[in-house]
């Protein structure tokens, strides 16, 4: 079973009405960029509105950043139990060359949801490029592959205050030195998610909190119908380009109806959802305790969700078995297994 928070009264009496908010896309306003008066000026995120892109973050890792391109503005949110909280907001750089990065040396920062999987110190890098401390991050990521982009080495890095933030990176994302140091508490490898867009689309707390119950909703429709061993109502939750584990739609199926077929009964429960939206893409992570009459395990499951035509579909499902019961030290590239 999901617990979905739903305490839209509480969530709309956390913020602060203002007469000049406007929509929900509302120009943020500007302060002066603490770390530099020659770096670009921080955008705070519009007052009271959240991020579109955050659906949901875990207990467990319940930090995220957010990169919007378009203002040139990193930001650190928190997730409080009900809805994710501005920390703080930077100035950072981005690729010299405007656009979304499809192919190696592009100079291009890729968008979409990317998780930290490694990090590199002073005495590994050249300070003059890369400053105190880089985070590796996994582009291309899952949607990327599909896309069939390019290029490898995306980093969130440092740059030491000799060096402009407006002098346009390779493709990372670039920050000043004590930038990074204050992020560093902040950041759990293969936890905690950089997100990437163009322009950050902020919501207002009741249409962020429909689109996420919504989503949740639809989660929760597929877990029943999984665990309630009905193939035909499971199976409308899969789109027709899925790919799990070498199987296609049609294998896919053929597959779970074995499964179904050899179990009594099946039991499905998630917790520790993460929940990200780009352009029409979701991610969803959870761990995830399945048991049947035969069989248990527990382990970190990824939903890669597109949203067409015909509504959300799955186009992929990933799967790793794990003993802790946190998300923090998993990864996110083993095939479904159950």
């Amino acid at each position: 079973m999901i617990q979905i928070a739903t305490a839209l009264s509480l969530l709309t009496a956390t913020f602060v009405a203002r007469a000049d908010e406007g929509s929900a896309t509302a120009t943020p306003k500007s302060i002066e960029a603490a770390s530099s008066k020659a770096d670009p000026v921080v955008q705070i995120p519009p007052e009271g509105r959240l991020p579109r892109a955050l659906v949901a973050l875990s207990p467990s890792s319940p930090y995220a950043l957010v990169v919007d391109k378009s203002q040139r503005t990193l930001t650190l949110w928190k997730w409080n139990g009900e809805h994710p909280s501005l920390v703080k907001a930077f100035p950072t750089d981005i690729g010299r060359n405007d656009g979304n990065k499809t192919s190696e040396g592009d100079r291009r920062t890729p968008e979409g949801v990317y998780f930290f999987q490694s990090v590199r110190d002073k005495d590994q890098l050249d300070f003059s490029l890369y400053g105190v401390r880089a985070y590796v991050t996994d582009y291309p990521n899952y949607f990327d592959r599909l896309e069939k982009k390019t290029g490898t080495g995306i980093w969130l890095h440092a740059i030491p205050d000799s060096q402009t933030l407006w002098r346009g990176s390779k493709g990372c994302v670039v920050v000043r030195n004590k930038v990074i140091e204050e992020l560093s508490p902040y950041i759990q490898l293969r936890a905690t998610p950089m997100v990437v867009q163009s322009r950050v689309d902020y919501l207002t707390p009741e249409d962020w909190q429909a689109e996420r119950e919504k989503l949740f909703s639809w989660i929760e429709k597929w877990r029943t119908a999984w665990e309630a061993k009905d193939l035909d109502k499971y199976m409308e939750y899969y789109d027709e380009a899925f790919r799990s584990n070498g199987m296609n739609k049609t294998k896919w199926r053929a597959y779970k109806t074995a499964l179904t077929e050899k179990y009594s009964y099946i039991k499905v429960n998630l917790k520790e959802v993460q929940a990200f939206k780009h352009q029409g893409k979701f991610m969803i992570r959870f761990l995830q305790q399945y048991e049947s009459d035969q069989k248990q395990d527990f382990g970190e499951k990824i939903l890669y969700i597109q949203d067409s035509t015909k509504g959300l579909g799955i186009v992929g499902e990933v799967w790793q078995a794990k003993a802790q019961p946190s998300l923090a030290s998993s990864n996110t590239g083993s095939p479904e297994k159950n």
